[in-house]
């Protein structure tokens, strides 16, 4: 079993920093980066010796600690629920359907209550689905009957 070195105290905070800024990572990817890191360090330590201009220099090889969490994995996100359903996500659906001329909006609006991660996301898939065949149906019967003119 190897011990681990005793890091310098600006070491230590970095190596700690590191681990908050890899909070949002997979968990594997976080527990690896930071052993690797630790490895670095370890290494640039024993070369140049434990004093704190030592520390420093190893601490500006590994760049600032954002950009290595920048770098990995995020954690995968939890498997998507449907949701508690909300008037307005009843609200989309009737506006697709009922007022069809409507459907433009009601497309954009799904769309923006879906990326924002609130509602019932089957009826916000659902408004999306029937919205973009009645959009799209409608640009194309658009389109014909402007060809139709040119006849």
């Amino acid at each position: 079993m190897t011990a681990t070195p005793a890091f310098p105290t600006l070491v230590e905070a970095y190596l700690a920093d590191l681990d908050r800024a890899l909070a949002a990572a997979d968990p594997r990817e976080r527990a690896e980066t930071v052993a690797a890191v630790r490895e670095h360090a370890a290494e640039s330590l024993a070369r140049h010796g434990t004093d704190d201009e030592s520390a420093r220099r190893v601490l500006d090889e590994l760049g600032p600690v954002e950009a290595i969490a920048a770098e990995a994995t995020p954690a995968p996100a939890p498997a998507a629920t449907a949701g508690k359903i909300q008037a307005t996500d009843v609200l989309l659906a009737v506006i697709t359907v009922m007022l069809w001329p409507l459907a433009p909006v009601a497309l954009v609006w799904a769309i923006t209550r879906l990326h924002s991660g609130v509602g019932n996301r089957v009826l916000q898939w659902l408004t999306i689905a029937v919205s973009a065949i009645i959009t799209v149906g409608g640009l194309l019967l658009l389109l014909l009957h402007a060809m139709s003119l040119y006849e």
